[in-house]
């Protein structure tokens, strides 16, 4: 009897003492998991720049945008749909919203759907943030900053593979269901379908076919323009003296400031009468075995006391100035501005009846957000006026009026040979 009651008492106490060793490593086991696993949402914004952009915001429920309306919150599985004339920003920032994290440009004919962007909840975890899009089809132009002690890790679907980033940069992708170019402009990533895996560096790319074998890596266009991002401040830029109609008027102030942790290049001033200044970069670069050369700018106007560009179309708040060779040794400008506010007509004129030709019609923007242009192949479009050109001297950014607030996010002259 005495036997029997030790024996219990032995099973007790190693059954109690079992479950205290299993509880003191279950326990710690637990809370690490779920510090490792916890996540909170990242700040997912859509911006319609251009036209009218269709969004799918979760069960089934449908939305538009509108060019100048404020940006909308998109949720985890919304989507982004644009038309041919479309433009939209997919802007994804910290949970706090503090600090921009990436910046994704939609083109027209696109759509896109977030699938999961999401942050460790606690410093201590090992995870990372992370960004997961599907690209049914369309293109997209995706800007990952550098940013001190914030990692982004992005994964993009297409219809015939994916792609996985985890290097600050500037990445291109065109999908359609007959085959994706996916570019590195600057960075690195892993482009990987059912049978191939490839890495891309700066200036390379990829195609990928439906139905067949990864080709790659392929030279990719490059951006003749350094330090378009300003990241290293005004090196490779010259800033311009100030031009002043009225000198006891303010001057322009240029400096290189900060937009949601990013270097931007502001261009400020409060005055009455004519004020111009703005930066310029040598580039001296020859143009004429390349087959495709486009301007690609980022930029938010939020003061503009002119109309549009002012009486002659010269006082826009921002031109991009493009001085050439053409291919006879003539030198020649292309000049393209850019305004928020005001509406063209008779003393607001679309182009700079000032300027010399080609007369561009000028573009307009939101205001107060920011926003990207592309152009046309500019080679294509002035070969057509018999204007081709040889080499590419130099490229300056021009802010001019009475009072503007004007800031550039990014400038790249894009080349392919």
């Amino acid at each position: 009897m005495n036997g029997r009651r030790a024996r219990l008492a032995w099973l007790l106490l190693l059954g109690g003492f079992s479950l205290c060793v299993g509880i003191t490593i279950a326990v710690p086991i637990a809370v690490g998991r779920f510090i490792q696993s916890s996540t909170r949402s990242l700040t997912v914004e859509v911006q319609a720049n251009q036209g009218t952009v269709g969004l799918v915001l979760g069960d089934n429920e449908t939305g538009a945008l509108f060019a100048g309306d404020p940006a909308q919150t998109l949720n985890p599985n919304g989507s982004i749909i644009t038309n041919a004339t479309d433009q939209a920003l997919l802007l994804v920032s910290t949970p706090d919203g503090d600090q921009l994290m990436a910046r994704a440009q939609i083109y027209g004919n696109t759509t896109i759907a977030v699938e999961r962007a999401a942050a460790p909840r606690f410093s201590s975890s090992s995870s990372v943030n992370t960004l997961n899009i599907v690209l049914t089809g369309g293109r997209l132009l995706l800007t990952i900053p550098r940013l001190e002690e914030i990692s982004l890790n992005v994964g993009i679907e297409f219809p015939q593979g994916k792609t996985i980033i985890q290097e600050p940069g500037l990445y291109s992708i065109l999908a359609t269901n007959s085959e994706t170019q996916f570019a590195v402009l600057q960075g690195e990533a892993e482009v990987v379908t059912e049978d191939d895996q490839l890495t891309l560096s700066l200036d390379q790319r990829a195609i990928i076919p439906t139905g067949s074998g990864m080709v790659g890596p392929l030279d990719s266009e490059r951006n003749i323009v350094t330090n378009g991002d300003f990241v290293n401040g005004f090196d490779e830029w010259v800033v311009i003296t100030p031009n002043l109609e009225l000198p006891d008027q303010p001057t322009v102030e240029i400096k290189i400031d900060n937009l949601d942790g990013e270097p931007i290049l502001n261009f400020r001033r409060l005055g009455i009468g004519h004020a111009d200044s703005g930066i310029r970069q040598i580039v001296d670069q020859d143009v004429t075995d390349f087959d495709d050369l486009r301007l690609a700018l980022s930029m938010r106007i939020s003061e503009q006391s002119l109309g549009v560009c002012g009486e002659q179309g010269s006082e826009c708040p921002l031109f991009v100035r493009i001085d050439y060779e053409d291919v006879n040794g003539v030198d020649q400008t292309w000049l393209q501005g850019f305004y928020a506010q005001g509406t063209t007509g008779q003393n607001t004129p679309d182009v700079c009846v000032a300027c010399p030709p080609p007369l561009n019609e000028h573009y307009r923007i939101p205001f107060g957000q920011l926003g990207f242009y592309e152009s046309d192949n500019l080679l294509e479009k002035l070969g057509l006026q018999g204007i081709l050109p040889r080499r590419i001297k130099s490229l300056t950014l021009i802010a001019s009026g009475h009072t503007f607030d004007t800031e550039v996010v990014d400038v790249a002259l894009l080349a392919n040979e």
